[in-house]
């Protein structure tokens, strides 16, 4: 159509059918289902989530599965001013009316993480009003799973889960938008975008075009898409997955180091590997990560820190077989605070060590085996004694206590 010719190459491009979407096809297999229960009735359950990445096909699966359907489409996205009075009036009208011509009808309500600030003051409360209230399906979609924002709303909905688009099916849909724009790439430039763009499809189609019109991707190195994953969200990916290629990505855009990968994958692989097995075969793949990064570290060869990625994304990620994935509150390493705190206490005995071996006039070595327990015992059986002891060796009265 002329109208489309003009419109940004995501848009121009975005599936009509559900046969044209690519990746996770049991999800969408299974929200179809779920819209089809409408057929029948109001099932238990009247909102849906569509929890994933940004770019992986939410908000497109919906459009394609109303055309399937011959449904109608009432979509709120997020530039509408959302808040309690526009989501009770026109959400809440679009959701409890019936349609003029008969047809069934999908609310879908783009991006609810994003309710914030006193714009969307009100906003959660009255879309669950919504949700008791729908006679239609209400579909919402959010990019983070761990936004508090979405509390509420996974007591409330049916969740589906989507993950990345993997690498290949990229690349297969960037050749096919070529041809249907009568153009060309090379295939390293089409997986050098398919790479930079981290499975967010329409990221890639996005940069395609600006290849093919603007000529501002002539090289593959010149792909680049700055891609930085939180500690929480790394964690929560990285167990999400049981794809080990979506697992490497999600290790290679986050912004911790490679030895806090390995901490905080430790302190809560017990969340996501349940089965006594899992955790086993999870634990040794954790170790021969930890055994290739150190020798990584004694060697300075990096070309090792591969091996390091695979072990943990094709061991670890992966281990999890029978427990369903779930949302969890992660917990920082527990392990550098207790080096951390062991680390106070030495500087605080040496101190004491070096006032004691200075007075004494002998080594700190005799000092700790004749001296150090005589103190620490004489302020226990008399705690009045521990501002005296301190001044007497010029510490602070901490370093004693």
């Amino acid at each position: 159509m002329k109208g489309e010719e003009s419109l940004p190459w995501p848009e121009k491009h975005r599936p009509k059918t559900l046969d044209l979407l690519v990746g996770n096809k049991e999800t969408l297999r299974a929200l179809r289902d779920w819209i089809e229960l409408w057929t029948r009735g109001v099932p238990d359950k009247r909102g849906a989530l569509l929890i994933g990445p940004p770019g992986v096909g939410k908000t497109a699966a919906v459009g394609a599965l109303s055309n399937d359907m011959n449904m109608e489409l009432v979509e709120f996205n997020a530039s509408d001013k959302r808040n309690k009075d526009s989501i009770e009036t026109l959400v809440w009208r679009a959701a409890s009316q019936d349609t003029l011509d008969g047809r069934g009808r999908i609310v879908l309500l783009d991006e609810v993480d994003g309710l914030s600030g006193t714009g969307d003051r009100g906003g959660v409360s009255a879309i669950l009003k919504i949700l008791h209230d729908s006679v239609h399906p209400v579909i919402m979609t959010a990019n983070n799973p761990d936004s508090p924002r979405l509390k509420e709303f996974l007591k409330e909905c049916r969740v589906f889960r989507f993950e990345s688009i993997p690498q290949d099916s990229m690349v297969d849909v960037l050749q096919r938008v070529l041809k249907e724009n009568e153009s060309s790439a090379t295939s390293d430039t089409l997986y050098a975008i398919a790479e930079a763009a981290s499975g967010d499809l329409r990221a890639a189609i996005s940069d395609l075009e600006t290849h093919v019109i603007g000529g501002g991707l002539s090289e593959a190195a010149d792909v680049y898409r700055d891609v930085r994953r939180t500690k929480e969200e790394t964690v929560s990916r990285f167990f999400m997955s049981l794809d080990s290629a979506i697992a490497r990505e999600t290790l290679s855009e986050s912004e911790l180091d490679y030895d806090s990968l390995l901490l905080w994958i430790e302190e809560n692989m017990h969340f996501h590997l349940v089965q006594p097995e899992e955790l086993n075969q999870g634990l040794d793949a954790l170790s021969l990560a930890d055994v290739a990064l150190g020798r990584i570290m004694r060697s300075q060869n990096w070309k090792l820190l591969g091996y390091a990625y695979d072990f943990l994304a094709g061991g670890v990620a992966t281990s999890r077989h029978s427990t369903p994935f779930r949302k969890v509150e992660y917990s920082p390493p527990k392990w550098p605070l207790l080096v951390w705190r062991g680390n106070q206490i030495r500087g605080k005995q040496s101190s004491i060590l070096n006032a004691l071996s200075t007075l004494a006039q002998v080594s700190q070595r005799r000092t700790r085996r004749t001296h150090l327990d005589t103190i620490y015992r004489v302020v226990r059986k008399d705690p009045r004694m521990l501002g005296r002891m301190a001044s007497w060796l010029g510490v602070d009265r901490n370093a004693v206590k």
